[in-house]
């Protein structure tokens, strides 16, 4: 199947729906692929947090990602009544 078959079964597929999780969904990895390639480029916000995070690990305050997860889980029961 060549591009422009691919392209054409997509459309009328797309047509063809009334599913708008689906549509909202393809119209994402669509945006997504737009932006492909291009270089991300951080806020000044994103810079002095990724450096905070980094003086953190350097000082030793971090926790493994089981931790993590089993804190989350604890924190969830709590606020969930449970």
């Amino acid at each position: 199947m060549t591009v422009i078959e691919l392209r054409e079964k997509l459309i009328e597929k797309i047509r063809n729906t009334d599913n708008e999780e689906l549509l909202d969904h393809i119209s994402d990895m669509i945006d997504f692929q737009k932006g492909y390639g291009e270089v991300y480029q951080v806020t000044g916000e994103e810079l002095v947090a990724v450096k905070e995070g980094l003086r953190q690990l350097d000082e030793g305050k971090w926790i493994s990602n089981d931790e993590s997860n089993k804190r989350v889980d604890e924190w969830l029961k709590k606020f969930d009544g449970h």
